[in-house]
Parts: structure tokens; sequence; C-alpha cells
């Protein structure tokens, strides 16, 4: 499937979602585009290379997002099962900038896309030892499809009603959830960006 297809059929499921959705899926898709860019943006023969034996490689971050996506993903679609079967009333069809921007400030309190130190990922999303490239970016593609559906069929239910326990920043509602794998994939930009930089700098590319 062709990128343009991609584009045009994202487009079409962001349209048949609640507004909350469509805002959620439009920093989604503002994320991904920053992240494949930060990531090709890493010389292809480099990107399964670490920078430090302490730190991952381009393959290795995006093998640990796609990981990331798809648990997020799943964590997501059984709150939205809970959230139906809750019976809780429909979420209002509408939503202003300034509720908008709330939510967006609400959740960034969690400071997730800082980097001001280092967070160890938890075993569970630790990626496996010098994974593909290609086939990590694969895997990003396909938890991305099965999370847009997943958005897609929870439309207009009151996602807010349901939270679960991070292992790091605690309770958070399905919205919450949500935002944080756009804010995560956004932390590891910056990343992709310092790998890039360290190769700039040691082998001059």
């Amino acid at each position: 499937m062709s990128d343009a297809t991609n584009t045009e059929r994202a487009t079409e499921q962001h349209q048949a979602m609640h507004p909350k959705l469509q805002m959620i899926a439009a920093l989604l898709a503002e994320a991904r585009a920053e992240l494949l860019e930060a990531a090709r943006d890493v010389p292809a023969a480099l990107r399964t290379v670490r920078p430090a034996p302490d730190r991952w490689s381009a393959a290795e971050v995006m093998a640990h997002l796609a990981m990331v996506e798809d648990g997020s993903g799943r964590l997501f679609s059984k709150g939205v099962k809970e959230v139906r079967q809750s019976g809780a009333p429909l979420e209002d069809a509408s939503l202003s900038e300034a509720d908008a921007q709330a939510m967006l400030d609400a959740f960034d309190r969690f400071g997730v896309r800082v980097r001001l130190r280092k967070i160890d990922a938890p075993s569970v999303v630790m990626p496996a030892e010098s994974p593909d490239f290609d086939e990590a970016c694969q895997a990003l593609e396909a938890t991305r499809a099965r999370l847009l559906n997943a958005m897609q069929q929870a439309s207009g239910l009151a996602l807010a009603t349901y939270s679960a326990l991070h292992p790091r920043l605690g309770d958070m509602n399905l919205y919450e959830w949500l935002l944080l794998i756009a804010r995560h994939e956004q932390r590891h930009v910056l990343q992709l960006k310092e790998i890039r930089q360290h190769f700039a700098d040691e082998y001059d590319v």
C-alpha cells in the first residue's frame, strides 16, 4: 500500500472519530512523522550500531516503540471493552480549542517527552538484541493501524471513566494512554537526534 493510500485511509479514520480522538490521532500522526524522519536521518549503515555500550541503536529504539504501542494498544482495547460494558453515558460530541489544550496540558504534567534524565525501560518493552531496522518500522506501521482501528471503534465512549496503572506515571485514563504513545515517541525523537549527532561527530557523516 502506498504512502498516499495510507494517508487517505488514516484521514478517513480520523474524520469518523469523536473530536477528542481526532485531536489525539492528529498528535499521533505528527509524532510518528517526526519519529520516522529522525530515524531515517541516521545513516543506514549505522542504524543497528549502538553509539555507546549502554545506549540503544536506532533499530533498538524503533523496536522498543513498537512494543510500547502494541502493549498500550492492547490495554486501550481492554479498557474500551470495560467502558462499553459499564453503560457509561456517551461523550459530548463537541471539543473546543481550550478543551483540547487543557487535555494536553493535564497530560504534559508527566513530562514524558522531556529528556532531562535517563529512564530505564521496563523489561517487558526491552528490545531484542540486534533487531532489524526495517522490520521494526514495519512493526510500528502494524501497531499504528491496529491502534487507529481501536480508536475508531471506541469513538464516543466515555474513555475518561476508565483508568489503568502505569508503572512509572500512576493511574491514567484511556485518553492519557493514547497521549502517552505520542509523547513517548517525541521523547525518542530527541534520542534519535542524539544518535545521529554522535555519528556525525564520530564518523563525520
